[in-house]
């Protein structure tokens, strides 16, 4: 008989999820954070299962899993009118669907689809229709841990309620990856790479946003390109009489091809934009504004941004005006928009390292202390009506690191380890140590010539226990991308009786 575990877990941010093994097979729970709360109702979720190995007309149950993600949506559409969320938990494979949510009465208020992770279950296209198409009545949906690729725009949202969590859309064309008309989207911890549009005159090699409002947090997009007229723009992003918000995410090396402009991003009509503590580096245009192309009435404005190295035709970085400065942005050129309190500097004097894994769910892109945008912020200094530097970056690293005074400007925040205090001094081993200071987010620790596990909590104080190093003056050192710290610790010998 299979057991199933249940074990929380907890991600950077105080996203907490539940994660649930089957056979081995670690299926996410629930995820509903990004979501509007359920009914008062409703204090439980009614939980599916689908598994490679899974049966074609199977209940979807924890012990007879199907083995389709249509089949288990054809299920939940079927539960009882009980207002209680639905939960779709599915295993490691590769999985062609195509999820159709047409405007009718829907049995569950909310739906959440979760994997395992982006890279170990995948969700394909079926080479003519959408992978998941919603539109205003479906379900409000919440897609995690997984990867979407393989279809021609797979995400379609016809004014639903959406978010999506750690999520990868990889490789999908000619349509891009993800249409939003008129709903309402949360895209947090994903990754938006080599996504294509080359079917429309409109944008977004990833996103096309019209006439919603699309808010993106700690995500990446890189890899993407929109290809068209002079009317078709935004490699990684358009927004066309919508309303999108950027916070703590990275859009490097996306293209606009043919004579399309807007590298990064491209803004139509009405569409505003507010990008606030981003990285947008190298994106090239072959027609107007390397960094972003706006029409008449568009706006976009930046803060506390990382803005360096695109170009678009004639050397163009805003084009069509409509970008604004809301200040303390780094920039490496004086032609767009800037005020006074942003920096223009050059793309050396930034540093920007490549795309690494620095922790958190996306690569980013790092940069070091003598960075042009390191502490270029104070902690007074306020952006949309809250501190900036009491925000997190992209990785949920705290921008305000200990006693500092200030904060860094784009995705990253460099924030190397500081010991403040350890105690005790000196122990057994089996003695737990506990040590105080910041900088501990994503931390390495070694004990003498040991390694024993370490335990973070609040990115300030890390806890281990004294490996069985003999009788011996040991060294602690605590490591993380930006740097090293470390302190002693007298190894006494074991009592004996």
């Amino acid at each position: 008989m299979r057991t199933f575990a249940i074990r929380p877990r907890c991600r950077r941010g105080g996203i907490a999820r539940t994660a649930t093994a089957l056979a081995g097979t670690s299926l996410l729970g629930l995820g509903l954070a990004a979501a509007s709360p359920p009914p008062a109702s409703a204090t439980s979720s009614t939980e599916l299962y689908v598994t490679a190995s899974g049966t074609k007309a199977g209940p979807c149950s924890i012990s007879k899993p199907c083995g389709s993600v249509s089949r288990a949506v054809v299920v939940a559409d079927h539960e009882p009118f009980n207002f209680t969320p639905v939960v779709i938990n599915i295993g490691r494979g590769h999985f062609v669907t195509s999820l159709n949510f047409p405007d009718m009465s829907y049995p569950e208020p909310m739906l959440t689809i979760s994997g395992v992770s982006p890279s170990a279950t995948t969700l394909a296209g079926n080479g003519s229709s959408a992978v998941l198409y919603a539109l205003a009545d479906a379900p409000r949906m919440t897609i995690q841990d997984l990867t979407i690729t393989g279809g021609s725009a797979p995400v379609h949202d016809g004014g639903n309620f959406m978010n999506f969590l750690d999520v990868t859309f990889s490789h999908n064309a000619p349509g891009g990856a993800l249409f939003d008309d008129g709903g309402t989207m949360s895209v947090s911890g994903s990754t938006f790479t080599n996504n294509a549009l080359t079917t429309a005159t409109s944008g977004g090699g990833a996103i096309s946003e019209v006439g919603g409002s699309l808010a993106i947090v700690g995500s990446l997009f890189t890899g993407n390109s929109v290809k068209g007229a002079r009317t078709a723009s935004g490699g990684a992003i358009y927004v066309n009489d919508g309303h999108l918000s950027i916070a703590g995410s990275t859009i490097t090396r996306n293209a606009a091809t043919g004579s399309a402009g807007g590298g990064a991003i491209g803004i139509d009509q009405s569409g505003r934009t507010t990008v606030i503590g981003s990285t947008i580096n190298a994106n090239t245009a072959a027609g107007p504004g390397g960094l972003v192309s706006a029409t008449a009435g568009a706006t976009i404005s930046f803060g506390a941004d990382i803005l360096v190295g695109n170009t678009g035709a004639g050397g163009s970085v805003c084009s069509g005006g409509g970008d604004s400065d809301l200040g303390y942005n780094v920039i490496d050129q004086s032609t767009c928009s800037m005020g006074t309190k942003t920096k223009v500097t050059t793309s050396a004097a930034v540093g920007l390292l490549p795309l690494a894994p620095n922790g958190g769910p996306t690569h980013t892109e790092r940069i070091r202390k003598s960075s042009a945008a390191h502490d270029v912020i104070s902690v007074a200094a306020k952006l949309a009506g809250t501190s900036f530097c009491s925000r997190q970056d992209q990785r949920g690293v705290p921008r305000k690191q200990g006693p500092a005074t200030s904060c860094d400007a784009g995705g990253y925040q460099f924030a190397p380890p500081v010991i403040t205090s350890i105690s005790p001094l000196k122990g057994p081993p089996g003695t737990e140590v506990t040590i105080k200071g910041y900088g501990f987010d994503f931390l390495a620790l070694r004990f003498g010539s040991a390694a024993p596990s370490v335990v973070v909590s609040g990115g300030q104080t890390a806890s281990t226990v004294v490996p069985k190093l003999g009788r011996a003056t040991a060294t602690i050192a605590l490591s993380n991308p930006d740097g090293h710290a470390s302190t002693r610790f007298d190894v006494l010998p074991l009592k004996t009786t």
